[in-house]
């Protein structure tokens, strides 16, 4: 899909996980911490970290037409369980010496705190491929969470009979928003799907249009490998997926480089029976070491086509 269809879809998942964390923090102060409402903040970012960490995840890998794989689904929650903790504790003193004479401002400190924490665990997903890629999703947790806290406040002043549900819902999309959207608007160029040869690939991207963002520092690996044969524990190993039995599992390389972008053949097909098996041409030339990208330029992967476009083009 489109980056802003994975934005719409991504705000969501936020929303949906922001309920699910209503629903269970409500329950547990109805329970377990029904003689300690102090802790009741915890338990929430708690909770709200919990459910944007398993559902983000989830629905990233499904959209990005990879499988869905269980062990990474459980880290991207527990990173986002530990960020909720790390956050909700923060919120605590917040609470206690601002709460009663600042509310508006304890409210909007505690939630861009904890969206921030939450932004850099989802971001260390793209750590291998740009540093600069958790950053931003830290900016964009950030600013995500100081949205939703100031929606919350305001919000529930007036529709108290929604307040937390509501919060919650808003807190969530807000998070998910802004991590999602800050690699959009922070991007120096697009990849886009065309076409495939390989009926795999175009039943997933075709219609869609699938995009991937890029900017400069990164080093994006293009290939078919899926995310169960991947060795890492919660990072991506290959960014440009492609279904394409045409394509060698790690097939070829992006980078940006001094302003410039780049497309290599990745050091596993780059021998004589990788060149004579494994496609990679742009302007319909084969590459055979790296080649420089320009803007509109076509990229052969496989048997499927993609598009370079500028942050302008795209």
């Amino acid at each position: 899909m489109s980056l802003y269809q994975t934005l719409y879809f991504m705000s969501l998942a936020g929303g949906f996980a922001g309920l699910l964390s209503w629903g269970l923090t409500a329950l547990l102060s109805a329970t377990l911490l029904s003689s300690r409402p102090s802790l009741a903040d915890l338990a929430a970012a708690a909770m709200l970290g919990l459910m944007i960490g398993l559902l983000t995840v989830a629905f990233s890998d499904k959209w990005s037409g990879n499988r869905v794989v269980a062990r990474y689904v459980v880290a991207g929650g527990g990173i986002g369980l530990v960020a909720g903790v790390l956050g909700g504790l923060a919120m605590i003193p917040i609470t206690e010496n601002l709460g009663d004479a600042l509310p508006f401002l304890a409210r909007l400190l505690s939630w861009t705190l904890v969206g921030s924490l939450i932004g850099l665990g989802l971001g260390l997903r793209w750590v291998m491929a740009n540093k600069m890629r958790v950053v931003h999703a830290c900016l964009g947790g950030l600013v995500g969470g100081a949205i939703g806290g100031s929606l919350f406040h305001v919000l529930g002043s007036r529709i108290p009979d929604l307040t937390q549900a509501l919060g919650f819902v808003l807190v969530g999309v807000g998070i998910c928003f802004g991590v999602t959207l800050a690699p959009i608007l922070l991007r120096d160029g697009v990849l886009k799907f065309v076409s495939s040869g390989d009926a795999r690939a175009q039943a997933k991207f075709g219609r869609s249009g699938k995009e991937w963002e890029i900017r400069q520092g990164d080093t994006l690996l293009i290939g078919s490998q899926s995310l169960d044969l991947n060795k890492t524990a919660f990072a991506v190993g290959v960014q440009v997926f492609i279904p394409d039995a045409a394509i060698a599992p790690r097939h070829a390389i992006l980078f940006g480089k001094d302003g410039r972008f780049y497309v290599a053949r990745h050091p596993d097909i780059n021998n004589p029976q990788g060149l004579a098996r494994y496609v990679l041409r742009v302007r319909g030339r084969t590459v055979t070491t790296s080649q420089e990208l320009r803007a509109g330029d076509d990229i052969l992967v496989g048997r499927t086509a993609i598009k370079f476009l500028t942050k302008k083009e795209g």
